[in-house]
């Protein structure tokens, strides 16, 4: 059981959501990702649990554990994460009797400072669940420790994840909750998702009411449809990425410009709107479905993929949170933070969280459900392929740029200044040294 019940409220899934919201704007998901940065400035730990010997002791000690609590939060949703996280610790307790955890919550606009100053101190906790865009940050600042291989059931993780978790080819995190994004819709204004940006126009035409919403990063995934990718290991050439995005740009101004269809820049705005059926079809995230699902009725909400543009699947945005060990732990305090990030990326555990939440992906590839008892899964797993995240390299360019590139694209899509001219610029933003 969580020893303490002033602790039980901490907040350990909401790191996973995505950057949403405007500069000067609370998200209900996520904090602005230049907030984020302005907090900012050994052996083998053990051997897995599939490798211990009957006659070792079993471990003992008290595991501390800090999670961001997002500011902004839909209740529901930060009720959901609570006690996601407060069952995963009690069933951890309950396998490891002679472990206790500490779990303590931070406002996501103070947590990675607050914790930045622990460390210099040799304090701090043991475990640090962390959104995936801090992961550089923290490693090149030597706060959070390279993990051991070997210490970590790797095998079991999606390879796809290990990616954004590594730093010059180390790995820095384990990674625990995905979160991708999707389309959703009315039931009761469609009757199923468009399957092309033609579509969608066509279906916006007919009087259904549609929206596309978000910032920079949570609205570019139409890029692959004029054969530009913009992050990632097949990134397109300089010429052909301003070529791309700037037509994206010119198709979302042309499409706001519908009578029934809206570009919002702020998502959690527009999330809201759909909740309360002013809006019948919007870019979602996997993480909102629950809010959705209570909100809409759960025979009333649709999920799809988002639509193709130009015959090519869209690139869905990937983000997530994963735990990140603190280097100045005890060699006793790492190994109960390695033991207990492995449980919470085993098979049973993944699968329970995917189940209770009946949206999110499990992090181990493991996982198997029933198509009956998990209908989201399928789709969620057609959008993962096609998801694309961003590189270390790529992160630290947006850590430095964002505002400048998110206030380009907004006035662009906006029609406030000329498509060509933005994308020039923020390809060269993307691509300027650091």
């Amino acid at each position: 059981m969580i020893r303490n019940s002033a602790l039980a409220a901490s907040t350990l899934l909401a790191a996973s959501l995505l950057l949403q919201g405007c500069n000067d704007q609370t998200s209900t998901t996520t904090p602005n990702l230049s907030a984020y940065s302005s907090q900012i400035q050994g052996g083998p730990w053990f051997e897995l649990e599939s490798r211990e010997k009957k006659n070792q002791t079993p471990p003992a000690g008290s595991l501390s554990i800090w999670t961001p609590n997002y500011e902004g939060m839909n209740p529901l949703i930060q009720k959901k994460i609570d006690q996601t996280l407060k069952e995963l610790i009690k069933r951890f307790e309950q396998r490891y009797s002679m472990v206790n955890v500490i779990w303590r919550k931070y406002s996501d606009s103070s947590i990675y400072k607050r914790y930045s100053e622990q460390v210099k101190d040799g304090l701090g906790p043991d475990l640090l669940l962390v959104h995936n865009f801090m992961i550089p940050a923290l490693s090149k600042k030597n706060e959070i420790e390279a993990i051991p291989p070997k210490s970590v059931r790797l095998k079991e993780i999606r390879p796809k994840l290990l990616q954004s978790m590594k730093v010059n080819g180390s790995l820095y995190a384990i990674p625990f909750i995905i979160n991708v994004q999707l389309l959703c819709f009315n039931k009761q204004k469609v009757n199923r998702a468009p399957e092309t940006f033609d579509e969608l126009i066509q279906t916006s035409k007919s009087g259904v009411s549609i929206a596309i919403g978000g910032n920079f990063l949570e609205t570019i995934w139409g890029l692959p449809g004029f054969n530009a990718n913009l992050f990632g290991t097949n990134k397109s050439s300089s010429q052909v990425l301003k070529d791309g995005l700037s037509d994206w740009i010119k198709l979302l101004k042309k499409s706001d410009e519908e009578p029934n269809m809206a570009i919002f820049k702020n998502s959690s705005l527009m999330t809201e709107y759909f909740s309360e059926g002013k809006i019948s079809i919007i870019n979602c995230e996997s993480i909102d479905l629950p809010l959705l699902r209570d909100k809409l009725g759960t025979q009333n909400l649709g999920i799809g993929e988002l639509p193709t543009i130009n015959g090519k699947n869209s690139a869905p945005r990937l983000t997530g949170a994963s735990f990140a060990v603190n280097p100045f732990a005890s060699k006793n305090q790492k190994k109960l933070a390695l033991r207990f990030s492995n449980y919470a990326i085993s098979v049973d555990q993944q699968q329970q969280i995917a189940i209770n939440w009946n949206s999110l992906l499990p992090i181990n590839k493991n996982s198997d459900f029933n198509k009956q008892l998990l209908p989201v899964h399928n789709t969620s797993e057609k959008s993962f392929a096609n998801s694309s995240e961003l590189t270390e390299k790529e992160l630290q360019t947006m850590f430095l740029n964002f505002n400048l590139i998110q206030e380009l694209y907004q006035d662009a899509t906006a029609g406030l200044i000329d498509p060509v001219k933005a994308s020039n610029e923020i390809i060269e933003l993307l691509e300027s040294p650091q």
